[in-house]
């Protein structure tokens, strides 16, 4: 049964994008966003939200998908009704569906493969009540569902495009500390500067 009838076909993908591995229409820069639908079968209402909340008060439950410093965010969400949109009212679906976001650098099919080969198991938590879901390994078959159930994004912004997760983050480090220096530097003898200015560097490392 194909239960994706529930929702609107987005209809025809654009040219997929050389760099992403997917339409031009979810990319921004190095920003590249994904999203899925997924009608989840009677038992994925009970055993999702149980799910959800075992991770967000599990210690150290998303510690893993945390390290994929490539990741901006990434959110699952059980759909039940359609929101009044215009004219249109809202619609209850027939089945819940799993409705899941992610921004991140990169190419597609390595963030695909991330998931498949580092998160194996979790993806079968979260997508093990969907239908049609072939399990995260092998990777190629777990590519094919997420790309027949991938909706094309309609608006698409990142503020910093050609920045990824991890220079941002970096950026976010740096910044106060170069602010310090910035501000004590006229007080300084040029010595004292240049040992400022080496202790510094030798700190920031990672950043550069």
């Amino acid at each position: 049964m194909d239960v994706q009838n529930e929702v609107m076909n987005p209809g025809p993908t654009t040219a997929a994008s050389a760099a992403s591995g997917t339409s031009t229409r979810n990319v921004d820069g190095q920003a590249v966003a994904l999203t899925v639908f997924s009608g989840v079968r009677w038992w994925g209402p009970l055993w999702l939200p149980l799910f959800f909340l075992f991770i967000r008060r599990g210690s150290g439950s998303l510690k893993t998908l945390k390290q994929l410093s490539f990741i901006h965010a990434a959110r699952w969400s059980l759909v039940r009704r359609l929101p009044a949109n215009g004219t249109r009212p809202e619609r209850r679906l027939r089945f819940a569906h799993l409705y899941f976001e992610s921004n991140f650098n990169g190419g597609w099919e390595e963030y695909i493969d991330a998931f498949s080969y580092v998160l194996t198991h979790g993806m079968w938590a979260f997508w093990g009540s969907s239908y049609g879901f072939p399990h995260a390994l092998p990777a190629g078959p777990f590519k094919e569902y997420i790309s027949r159930n991938e909706y094309e994004a309609d608006h698409y912004y990142s503020a910093y495009p050609e920045a990824t997760a991890t220079t941002v983050l970096q950026s976010l480090e740096l910044a106060p500390k170069l602010a310090e220096l910035r501000r004590q530097a006229p007080q300084m003898s040029p010595e004292s500067f240049n040992l400022a200015w080496g202790r510094l560097l030798s700190e920031i490392q990672p950043c550069l």
